[in-house]
């Protein structure tokens, strides 16, 4: 009997173990961490109150993205193959921004919140904003055509307008790698005294980690 029993109880742990594991590789949806990286231009828009000679400069960013895809593509696909994807991400940033002869750069925070369309298995449209915040500049002034302009005192916020493409490829069952370019258009002035809008062109690559799947 109590051999029976036993057995009984094995069998019973053992269904739910496979029942748990299958539910588990049966869920809807993928989700996936990991480090990112980028450069890209910058450039800020010209101002009717200032007459600034702007240039292209470049930008850097690095930082961790966060992606949670859902669905499926067709009825047997796997889970985390569908239309729809979230990307959230946290990237520490310079930029580069080029007056003329000289300059000034700028530290700041940005956290895109983007939508990915997935067109294609690998290929997905992304539509979204970028929320900025500007930790400082450097110089602390900035001379040019006749004014000095306080930019050390730089330290404004932003919500930009994103738009881009995503690319991403699946290296093995837990981790992927994903390319992207993006736009991002300046939606604030830097500060009340400097009148100027900055928008960027990224390319970025990130190391995707399944932690979710």
């Amino acid at each position: 009997m109590r051999k029976h029993l036993l057995l009984v109880l094995l069998a019973v742990l053992c269904c739910s173990g496979l029942f748990a594991q299958e539910e588990m590789d049966d869920r809807p949806y993928r989700i996936a961490l990991g480090p990112k990286v980028g450069v890209g231009m910058c450039l800020g828009s010209h101002s009717d109150q200032q007459n600034l000679d702007f240039r292209m400069g470049i930008g850097y960013q690095f930082g961790a993205a966060f992606n949670a895809h859902f669905g499926r593509r067709y009825e047997l696909s796997e889970g985390g193959t569908g239309w729809f994807a979230l990307q959230l991400e946290a990237m520490y940033g310079g930029r580069n921004i080029k007056l003329g002869s000289t300059g000034f750069g700028t530290s700041c925070l940005e956290v895109p919140v983007l939508a990915q369309l997935y067109v294609i298995p690998n290929l997905a449209l992304e539509a979204g904003a970028t929320l900025v915040k500007v930790f400082g500049c450097s110089p602390a002034e900035l001379y040019h055509d006749g004014v000095t302009y306080g930019t050390g005192e730089i330290k404004g916020s932003d919500v930009m307008v994103t738009a881009g493409l995503a690319y991403k490829s699946r290296l093995n069952s837990s981790s992927s790698l994903m390319l992207d370019v993006r736009y991002n258009m300046g939606m604030s002035p830097l500060a009340g005294n400097f009148d100027t809008k900055v928008s960027t062109i990224m390319l970025s690559v990130a190391y995707l980690f399944n932690i979710v799947k």
